[in-house]
């Protein structure tokens, strides 16, 4: 393993029928190859490194918000678990672990250690239905099944196992209902950013007054005056700021009650943070995850920006927070740029990731991924950061992210 770039810890939410959060799996993977000879090679190193640093280093509750952490376990991780709390972990038991009795023993164990058990990637194989009576959770992937509408009738012939089944590299709405009315409870992959093709169709009248606050907030010509009376218009997001002011974060002495005096105490930049997002969450058909990963984004996009002195970092933050508007208002990203009338450059970082902008916008969505062969390491080390500053920026922006939500 190349000394110079140590193993990164991302995180994918996975999400029940009601597209809540109910867990993070935890990706530690420098050299992404999902082959038996990696892991062999690499799997141990890499599990042992995210949980030291998901327990130890940061915090398992920095990381999941108290949700269980879903962790791949290699054959020794199974035949000899970790010592950190079976509550607070997923075993999830890599494809190429087979049913042989030895395993089966140590899966026994695992259970009676009060472990959650998943089996990884399922692929609709015989040999790996052995371990079914054995585990808790089936993670189907469904880009490997030989169809996914068979799905439904290899749920319905294991039914007798009581298994709890989540869809993998979920990637579309399409394939989300398929698996949903397939009989899948839990669910993983990009298919809650990602918007139904809905080309032509009306921007609805509350999605319209979402933009343009978001048109004023962002505006750099817009004056803390024009920003405030924004917020006095609108009573829910008036009462979140008064209450986030008020909340123990800020320390406030005294409990804030005038809008005005709560626009000085916050200050434009987290003005423009909280306003933006609390406009955001008033599209309540749309789930928390998703706010989160904007918010996370937005933040990542910004750190990385005082390494290049000539980007701004509000508008790095506004193209981070900006990249996902095409979920949040299920129209493509070029029209809402038209609405939003962004400039040419912010136009093409969000819809082609040209510029720089751009370059630390699609720098941010891999590490979001934790697909480590699409980040640009080359350029990043050009400016000096490193693989341990991108995963030190993207731990701070899950804290702050995290700290964010719980304010608003």
């Amino acid at each position: 393993m190349d000394n110079q770039q140590p193993p990164l810890l991302a995180r994918q939410p996975i999400l029940d029928r009601r597209l809540k959060v109910i867990g993070y799996e935890l990706l530690c993977r420098p050299v992404p190859e999902d082959s038996k000879q990696w892991q062999e090679t690499f799997g141990d190193h890499a599990t042992s490194e995210v949980m030291i640093s998901a327990f130890n280093d940061i915090g398992l509750d920095r990381v999941t918000q108290g949700l269980p952490a879903f962790v791949n376990f290699t054959s020794h991780w199974l035949h000899n678990p970790p010592i950190f709390p079976s509550s607070s972990l997923i075993a999830e038991i890599l494809e190429h672990i087979e049913a042989t009795e030895e395993n089966i023993t140590a899966l026994k164990r695992l259970k009676k250690l009060g472990y959650r058990v998943a089996l990884d990637d399922y692929r609709g194989a015989a040999e790996q239905e052995l371990l079914f009576p054995f585990v808790d959770i089936i993670k189907v992937d469904i880009r490997q099944l030989p169809a996914l509408s068979g799905l439904a009738d290899i749920i319905a012939r294991n039914r007798d196992h009581q298994l709890t089944w989540l869809a993998e590299k979920v990637e579309t709405q399409d394939e989300y209902r398929i698996c949903l009315e397939a009989g899948c409870e839990l669910f993983q992959g990009y298919f809650f950013s990602r918007p139904d093709n809905v080309y032509g169709k009306r921007f609805p009248d509350n999605q319209l007054a979402v933009l343009r606050l978001l048109n004023t907030l962002n505006n750099t010509d817009s004056r803390l005056e024009d920003i405030a009376r924004i917020i006095k218009s609108d009573p829910q997001i008036s009462y979140k700021l008064l209450k986030a002011v008020n909340s123990a974060a800020m320390g406030c002495a005294r409990e804030i009650t005038s809008i005005d005096r709560a626009i000085v105490i916050v200050g434009l930049n987290r003005l423009k943070s909280w306003a933006s997002l609390i406009a955001l969450g008033k599209l309540t058909d749309k789930p928390q995850a998703l706010r989160e990963q904007a918010v996370i984004r937005a933040h990542l996009c910004r750190s990385l920006t005082f390494s290049w002195p000539a980007m701004d970092d509000d508008t790095a933050f506004t193209v981070g927070l900006f990249s996902l508007l095409d979920a949040f208002f299920d129209h493509p990203l070029e029209a809402i740029c038209d609405r939003l009338a962004l400039p040419q450059h912010l136009r093409n970082a969000l819809i082609h990731h040209e510029g720089d902008y751009g370059f630390i916008l699609a720098t941010s969505i891999a590490m979001e991924h934790g697909e480590w062969e699409q980040i640009e390491w080359d350029i990043l080390n050009g400016f000096g950061v490193t693989p341990g500053d991108l995963e030190k920026h993207y731990l701070q922006a899950l804290q702050i992210a995290r700290e964010l939500l719980d304010a608003v």
